[in-house]
């Protein structure tokens, strides 16, 4: 469905209109069944995981339709939904964690996930190792990201995914 509002165009989640139905027709083409719809989102859907650029303008697009009124971040909660549909595709071991970590910490909770952190979990996933060894501390990425990759290599020096049960709940305040 994201995959469908995003060829659309859509300005309002669970809401289409006609203009933007019929805007649809250049991306998805002209379709005669509920099946060939399905199935041409699902084709625009595998390209653009494929395709670098398409797969930016999707995730850009994920982050606006998922911000409620007027509100410049996106909580949690649909943050960690976005990214198991967008990018667990190619990033499955960097979703998961970025999503444990986004759910662990409060700070993050309160505050939700702006555009320029969105946007750059898209980069940091295609450019840092899972392990985040390849990670350099003095890069341009946001203090999220920074954070981030300081509760991984934390986890990781306590013995990984048991380390990672014992500090749910907490908060680096």
């Amino acid at each position: 469905m994201l995959v469908f509002a995003w060829c659309l165009g859509a300005s309002q989640m669970g809401y289409f209109s006609r203009e933007e139905w019929l805007s649809a027709v250049g991306k998805v083409g002209d379709v005669t069944s509920e099946a060939e719809l399905k199935e041409r989102v699902g084709s625009i859907h595998k390209s653009s995981l494929r395709e670098p650029e398409a797969l930016r303008e999707l995730h850009r697009f994920a982050h606006k339709f998922c911000r409620e009124d007027r509100k410049k971040n996106i909580d949690v909660g649909s943050a960690c939904i976005m990214l198991q549909m967008l990018l667990a595709p190619l990033y499955k071991e960097h979703v998961d964690s970025l999503s444990r970590y986004l759910e662990q910490h409060a700070e993050v909770g309160k505050r939700g996930v702006s555009l320029d952190e969105w946007t750059m979990l898209l980069q940091f996933c295609r450019e840092i190792d899972p392990d985040c060894d390849n990670f350099q501390d003095d890069g341009a990425w946001p203090l999220l990201l920074d954070d981030y990759v300081e509760w991984r290599r934390e986890q990781s020096a306590q013995g990984g995914a048991a380390g990672a049960e014992g500090a749910e709940g907490k908060s680096r305040e």
